[in-house]
């Protein structure tokens, strides 16, 4: 035989081999059967990379005992309870936002919302911005505005001359509790801002009083004359 055949002879024995050695084991139908009863579960070795992680975790389990089961699924259920509640974010703080109560400061300035000139003149600038003023509502003898102030909210009533001498204001915060009433200067009428959709439950809290009157959706006027 010569070198040449020698080895060839040689890379034929060792192609098999690695082609046996590459093949999965056959294990016989009883014996799976068997190792299956006993606890073992026969891994193919080629798995989709999808499902790697969950066989292994399968066959991990299945060979533990009943009650370190129980221990494993219970800290994967916490860590995923965890998890989703890392991703529940905390809701905005919106107390000192004004549009809450008055809807209209969500939307540009109208020139109904505008102060008059002479209640303007009295305005506290460093406390109301003349640009935040929205109209709430009207009766025959005042018009009544509403204004954010830092952190409070205001009401403004507006005589048919268009003076302003008095204001009343309230704490963003502590809205929801009452609203805001207020009265005019010579006590003829009040005006009362409640929360949105919350003018029902005012004019029924305030039914022995009489005179109230709902202006707009959640602003209320009185009349004492």
């Amino acid at each position: 035989m010569s070198a040449y055949e020698f080895q060839s002879d040689r890379s034929e024995v060792l192609r098999r081999q690695l082609v046996e050695m590459a093949a999965p084991a056959r294990i016989p139908a009883r014996q799976r059967a068997a190792m299956h009863q006993a606890g073992f579960v026969h891994a193919t070795p080629r798995m989709p990379p999808d499902s790697s992680w969950t066989r292994r975790a399968v066959v991990t389990l299945r060979k533990l005992p009943a009650k370190i089961k129980a221990v494993f699924l219970g800290l994967v259920l916490v860590g995923a309870a965890g998890g989703a509640a890392a991703l529940v974010l905390t809701p905005p703080d919106n107390s000192l936002d004004a549009s809450r109560i008055i809807e209209s400061l969500s939307r540009p300035q109208q020139q109904t919302d505008k102060l008059p000139a002479p209640a303007l003149a009295i305005l506290p600038k460093d406390l109301i911005d003349p640009s935040q003023t929205r109209l709430l509502g009207k009766s025959n003898d005042y018009t009544y505005y509403g204004a954010p102030a830092g952190d409070k909210i205001c009401i403004v009533p507006v005589d048919s001359a268009g003076q302003g001498r008095s204001m009343g204001c309230t704490l963003l915060k502590s809205f929801e509790a009452y609203g805001l009433k207020t009265e005019s200067p010579d006590r003829t009428e009040a005006g009362w801002l409640v929360v949105p959709a919350g003018a029902k439950k005012a004019l029924e809290s305030v039914k022995s009083e009489g005179g109230w009157s709902q202006q707009a959706p959640n602003f209320l006027v009185r009349t004492n004359h």
